[in-house]
């Protein structure tokens, strides 16, 4: 069992399992959770170890990010809630993370190595591609120890889910009864009743009632109060754009910064593992020390170091078939390999963890700086970046200090810093425009006591990394009641559907009473003119009928065998309401072969239940302080 749970933790499950953790994490901004920061404002602690506010907001934005790009710009308006889940999420990560160093897992940087050249994602035709990782990297804001470390603490977390997961197991009677509730059929009538059926009917709706409904619901028919606002807005792009370096400055820049521009050294490699116990002694490392000498000695008298390989197999060995730079090479061996500078030259023995370790080179290239004109777009790119950065952070102090110094006014700041005044197009607390309006914050701050009432120039306020504003509001429009006359005909159509729901569900209640009482369904159905629809056996993923319908069916108690008496329930639909006539209830089965591979997904069902019992039970015992 504990090989099966090694070859998974290394096979396609994990792989699945882990990119997604580890692409969540990027995500989330959860790579600042491992990495800490400057802000010592402490939102949580888990067994002592903090939980900065600086983190909680890196985690908040980037959930936040990730909400809008899937499910639109207003998707993310329940900012507490957004805050709560970030703030919980790293909470379980470091709750995990702890209970796996606890109950001794370990993963080492050769498994993360591994790991990390086979994600498909930072592959190039079945390799793994430095270019291809530091261009993924780059995008997600995230540093090479960061990534790693994010894949270090992935794994480290899998080890015990995939521990519970495999060895979970399901009994024969606990899969037959699923089998029996997951296939099970039912034979079903029912009735759909349209809203429309009662609309089309008389109804006649008091002017004295639409007028208390008016007076009852005032806040309901306010306009929204409105505003727009002036702003001075710094962008760096824009920064960027007044920003061009001569030819002497980037030949200074590029000089200056050569090491950006060299492609590092890279070896072919292969090597000899000699390996001790996992609860190796110091006697056991000597023995080892001294067979790897021996080899040396073979080697140095003529034998081949793949034929000495060969007496140490091991599936961690360097076949000596890829480039490697100096941070895809093992911790342990960097300073030994960086030594070594010409093919065919043999490492002293290292010492590992996992035993001793030599090292051939098979082949080396050595450092080669890139000439200015091949590089010279990112020279330029990045002094302009460099210089818009510095010149921005600049100007941000500028424009807090200009703005506050002069609360009542933005023209000082827009004066001293050659920046326009701008206005925005009017929007409400709870509507956005298609200008900065659009920013939740933008309109937090507008509506805010400090601006709106003491008309004072609001704090800095920043859109996005590269964008911030100042703002004073600019002209304001208070909500005002909408007069009964101009919506007296929206009010007395709601009144007129509230009506129709009413009498539709009555009807409905009225309809199920007969039918409990013998009557017979197709003839009462035809009596209002309606239709009794008859299904037959439905399994419960049907898409033969309305989910409403289909809800309610497999809800309803099983009638009386063999009593030749349906039961009955009343459902809303989505355009009035339905009536369910339960017949009759069929359990279901699976062949030999399907019963095998059900059992299997139950078996999975209840491993991912303990696993979820298991990461409850680490946080009901852990130490938490929020």
């Amino acid at each position: 069992m504990l090989q099966t749970i090694r070859d998974y933790t290394q096979g396609w499950i994990a792989g699945v399992i882990v990119t997604i953790i580890i692409l969540s994490f990027a995500l989330w901004g959860i790579h600042s959770y491992f990495t800490g920061g400057t802000n010592n404002s402490v939102v949580a602690q888990v067994n002592g170890t903090e939980i900065t506010r600086e983190q909680l907001t890196v985690a908040y934005e980037r959930l936040r990010r990730q909400a809008q790009v899937q499910y639109g710009l207003n998707a993310a308006k329940d900012e507490t809630a957004l805050k709560d889940r970030a703030l919980q999420t790293l909470i379980e990560i470091e709750v995990l993370k702890q209970a796996s160093v606890e109950e001794g897992f370990h993963v080492s940087d050769r498994q993360i190595d591994s790991y990390l050249q086979s994600m498909p994602e930072f592959q190039v035709d079945g390799q793994f591609s430095v270019d291809r990782f530091q261009e993924i990297l780059s995008s997600s804001l995230l540093s090479t120890g960061e990534f790693l470390e994010l894949i270090k603490t992935s794994l480290l977390i899998d080890q015990p889910k995939l521990g519970i997961i495999l060895t979970s197991f399901s009994l024969p009677d606990e899969t037959n009864y699923t089998i029996a509730l997951v296939n099970q059929e039912r034979d079903i009538e029912y009735i759909n009743i349209p809203l429309h059926y009662f609309l089309s009917q008389p109804i006649v709706i008091a002017p004295e009632k639409i007028k208390a409904y008016y007076e009852q619901h005032k806040n309901d028919f306010m306009t929204p109060e409105q505003m727009n606002v002036d702003y001075i807005e710094l962008s760096l792009k824009e920064l960027s754009s007044r920003i061009h370096p001569t030819e002497a400055v980037l030949k200074s820049f590029y000089n200056e910064n050569i090491n950006s521009y060299t492609q590092p050294t890279s070896w072919k490699l292969a090597s000899i593992e000699i390996p001790v116990p996992a609860t190796a002694s110091q006697e056991d490392f000597a023995t080892a020390q001294r067979k790897a000498e021996a080899a040396l000695q073979a080697i140095a008298q003529g034998n081949d170091f793949s034929q000495i390989a060969q007496q140490y197999p091991s599936d961690a060995n360097l076949k000596g078939q890829d480039w490697m730079v100096l941070t895809q090479i093992p911790a342990e061996w960097q300073k030994a390999v960086a030594g070594l500078t010409k093919p065919g030259q043999i490492s002293e023995p290292i010492t590992t963890p996992k035993g001793i370790v030599l090292v051939k080179v098979i082949d080396i290239k050595e450092p080669k700086i890139q000439p200015l004109d091949a590089v010279r777009d990112k020279v330029k790119e990045a002094y302009i970046r460099q210089h818009a950065e510095e010149k921005f952070a600049e100007l941000r102090e500028q424009l807090a200090d200009l703005t506050y110094e002069h609360p009542d006014s933005l023209q000082t700041a827009a004066k001293t810093l050659n920046l326009p005044i701008k206005t925005s197009e009017l929007f409400s607390k709870d509507k956005s425009g298609s200008d900065i309006s659009q920013h939740k914050k933008v309109r937090d701050v507008a509506f805010s006591n400090d601006v709106m009432n003491l008309q004072n120039n609001s704090d800095v306020i920043q859109l996005n990394p590269e964008t911030v504003i100042v703002l004073r509001m600019k002209s304001h429009i208070p909500s005002t009641l909408i007069p009964l006359k101009d919506i007296s005909r929206q009010i007395e159509d709601k009144l007129k559907t509230e009506e129709a729901e009413a009498r539709a569900a009555k009807f409905a209640e009225d309809f199920k009473a007969k039918l409990q009482a013998g009557s017979d369904p197709v003839t009462l159905a035809a009596s209002f003119n309606l239709t009794w629809n008859k299904t037959g056996n439905i399994g419960r993923y049907s898409k033969q009928v309305d989910s409403a319908i289909l809800d309610t069916a497999f809800s309803l108690p099983a009638p009386i065998p063999n009593s030749g008496k349906a039961t009955y329930g009343v459902t809303k639909l989505p355009n009035g309401y339905g009536i369910v006539a339960l017949k009759s209830v069929k359990q279901g089965s699976l062949d030999k072969k399907q019963y095998a591979v059900f059992a299997e997904q139950v078996q999975n069902s209840e491993g991912l239940l303990e696993y979820e019992l298991y990461k409850q039970s680490q946080k009901a015992n852990a130490k938490i302080e929020v």
